[in-house]
């Protein structure tokens, strides 16, 4: 019956993996844009208790089907009915109680654990050491060890089993019957398919989750945490990737660079805050004013770049006039008094656009060009 706690302390009760990326969980804001939020710990210490419980209660259901068997064939003293019946239905709810109030579940289940390893040997020898559900026993309990705290962890639960295998054997006679029935085998195999299956099936969960979450955090590593766009490194890697498929598949595209009007004069007058607060609209506002496939990126303190996937001179200065526009009618509720401008460069991709650093020089001339004409415009040779 003691295999039933420890296999499943190996997977389903150890803490989750998604939860160990120090509490911090990545999800989606209302932008589409991702973001990190904490993941409250006593919402953690829930699902980890409540995970522990059900495979717990699972395991020493199938583990009390199987020893009760042998039990029964060696004609076992009400005492020992009584114990069974104590670890096999009694212990998940006071393993639950320990843990669910523990600050620490984690070290906790670890003790439940050793607990379970000195059971286990207890077990073995009072099922006077039955062949296959010993071996049963003995297996699962050595991959959940591993599991949880991998070769240290399983000599210490192995030396406890060894113990308690001992102190059993001793106090009940020595005996030794390894022979194991028909009966003894189906009731073992329960134990050794559906408690295998529901913990797979739970990891599997797991896996997904940890999958989807290591997502999110490479998406957040690569954002840009003021505006919401790409960080510079990133955005310059993706439109490497673009050019080189438009290129292949002879299709143009249009880069806009964009330049926030007088930025350094917004932070000294109004103030770094409200300097944020400029960024962060603009990334909104280009955001906004693209399509699935456009790249949006922060290219610098005030700079941003934009690559328009399939989009030709007129559908681009469109964009560009949108999204200048747009940022022009935007009201800042610390600076009533600001009104912020663009001036954009507009540079189309070309046989002749040899590589990214050339495709961004050209539309950086043209955001020169831009500025020249007297700003919150666009220019380019498109």
């Amino acid at each position: 019956m003691r295999v039933t706690f420890a296999f499943p302390h190996g997977t389903a009760f150890a803490p989750d993996p998604s939860e160990r990326i120090k509490g911090v969980r990545a999800v989606m804001s209302t932008s589409g844009m991702p973001e990190a939020t904490a993941v409250a710990p006593d919402e953690r210490v829930r699902r980890f208790v409540a995970r522990a419980y059900g495979i717990r209660t699972l395991g020493l259901a199938l583990g009390a089907l199987m020893v009760g068997v042998v039990l029964y064939r060696n004609g076992a003293p009400v005492s020992v009915w009584g114990l069974m019946v104590a670890h096999g239905f009694l212990w998940p709810h006071a393993a639950r109680l320990l843990s669910g109030r523990s600050i620490e579940p984690a070290r906790t289940e670890r003790n439940n654990l050793m607990v379970d390893a000195a059971m286990g040997g207890v077990w073995v020898a009072l099922m006077q050491f039955n062949l296959l559900p010993s071996f049963a026993l003995i297996a699962m309990f050595g991959m959940n060890l591993i599991a949880v705290g991998g070769p240290p962890l399983l000599v210490r639960g192995a030396a406890l089993q060894a113990a308690g295998c001992i102190v059993a054997a001793v106090a009940g006679g020595l005996a030794f019957a390894p022979h194991t029935s028909l009966a003894e085998m189906l009731a073992t195999l329960p134990l050794l398919t559906v408690l295998p299956l529901t913990l797979s099936v739970i990891m599997h969960r797991l896996a997904r989750r940890v999958q989807r979450q290591n997502h999110l955090l490479v998406q957040l590593s690569s954002i840009d945490g003021l505006s919401g766009l790409l960080n510079r490194r990133h955005w310059e890697e993706a439109i490497a990737a673009a050019l080189a498929c438009h290129r292949q598949h002879g299709r143009q595209a249009t880069m806009l660079l964009i330049d926030i009007d007088h930025f350094k004069h917004i932070n000294d007058q109004y103030g770094h805050t409200v300097g944020d607060e400029v960024v962060r609209r603009v990334g909104t506002m280009i955001r906004t004013s693209l399509r699935d496939g456009d790249l949006a990126g922060r290219y610098g303190g005030d700079e941003f770049g934009v690559v328009l996937a399939d989009t030709d001179p007129h559908t681009a200065e469109m964009v560009a006039e949108r999204i200048r526009s747009g940022v022009a009618c935007t009201l800042f509720d610390r600076a009533p008094g600001l009104r912020c401008t663009l001036s954009i460069g507009i540079a189309r991709s070309d046989t002749g656009t040899g590589d990214v650093r050339e495709w961004i020089r050209r539309a950086d001339a043209a955001l020169y060009r831009a500025k020249l004409a007297g700003r919150n415009c666009f220019s380019g040779a498109v």
